[in-house]
């Protein structure tokens, strides 16, 4: 394996700790063939040097170093087809020459915390998971808004006695509200299991091991011989994923953030009138299968606008009721 393709590998597992550059000499290479290397992949602006003390260099790949990068901005998105007004704007930023990248995550919980940490400048995340990394982390601020409805309930038959669904999520609060408010469960006798991956959730209902999960789309869609409850059923039009920005790019990077935005309203103004550009994008970052995502566009509405009234009622589902200085804090002005 050529050295090149060794060094991303490493780095790619080390994620945001990065490697000293002298931990790499002892690979099986020379010095010179692993400094050359590096500076090929410096200079495809892959990885990131940083000078520590008088000697030392840290390394990192561009897409998962922990700070913000210069004329760089790393979005990322989980695997739904709730983004695609975000893929227009990537592109469109990289045609006029900017250096914009997008990561695909399968855990909303990840992808928030991959914005925490700034391993991602921007993300588009469930709000529930946003407010609670923003409470937590105190490091993100949310901006605009992003998809809302586009998820429910998927069963197998009649009523369900075991439910799954991602934890931390706008699954989870909608699924919480169905069983309290619908069925008139109590939610401390009721079964329910977590797992990071759609992927994963589908494999649980299909194997019976769960009898129904919450789960978005376009894999909602790909379950459509079962019984399905579109939560937009119960809960009239709601707010699914937003868009937060990390405050240190805020900071660092403030004119690239406001590009993006602007480019970002516009894009979800668009989006329908660049229908077949953006299922093309999102098969080709999220390799989904074109027909499906033909079927399934739409079922999520796109949109920038959001308003601290619906942020509030969505918090309130999941049992978060946030203080003024809070909102404050977590919720930029141009949505307050």
């Amino acid at each position: 394996m050529k050295a090149k393709e060794v060094l991303i590998r490493i780095l790619k597992d080390r994620e945001s700790e990065g490697i000293l550059q002298s931990e790499l000499y002892s690979l099986s290479y020379s010095k010179s063939t692993i400094a050359n290397a590096l500076e090929r992949l410096s200079k495809e602006r892959e990885i990131i040097r940083r000078k520590i003390g008088k000697k030392q260099y840290r390394i990192w790949l561009t897409d998962y170093a922990p700070f913000p990068i210069e004329g760089v901005i790393r979005v990322g998105i989980l695997r739904a087809v709730e983004y695609p007004h975000v893929l227009l704007t990537v592109e469109r930023l990289k045609s006029e020459g900017i250096d914009a990248r997008v990561r695909i995550f399968d855990s909303a919980m990840d992808a928030t915390r991959a914005l925490a940490i700034c391993q991602v400048d921007l993300a588009c995340s469930p709000l529930v998971t946003q407010v609670i990394n923003a409470l937590v982390f105190k490091s993100i601020r949310i901006y605009a808004g992003c998809g809302f409805n586009g998820s429910g309930i998927v069963f197998k038959s009649g009523d369900a006695e075991r439910y799954a669904c991602s934890e931390l999520s706008t699954m989870e609060a909608n699924l919480k509200y169905y069983l309290k408010e619908e069925r008139k469960l109590d939610l401390s006798e009721v079964d329910i299991m977590y797992f990071k991956s759609p992927e994963r959730l589908v494999e649980a209902f299909t194997s019976c091991e769960v009898d129904a999960i919450a789960i978005w789309e376009p894999y909602l869609t790909t379950l459509k011989d079962f019984k399905v409850l579109e939560f937009k059923e119960i809960l009239g039009r709601f707010p699914c994923c937003t868009l937060a920005v990390n405050k240190d790019f805020e900071e660092e990077q403030h004119g690239l953030l406001e590009k993006f935005l602007k480019t970002y309203e516009r894009c979800s103004k668009k989006v329908y009138e660049e229908k077949d550009l953006a299922i093309k994008l999102m098969g080709k970052y999220l390799g989904f299968d074109e027909s499906l995502l033909r079927i399934s566009f739409g079922k999520f509405e796109y949109s920038s606008k959001i308003t601290i009234d619906e942020i509030s009622e969505t918090l309130k589902r999941f049992g978060l009721v946030l203080t003024k200085s809070a909102i404050e804090e977590i919720f930029h002005e141009r949505i307050i």
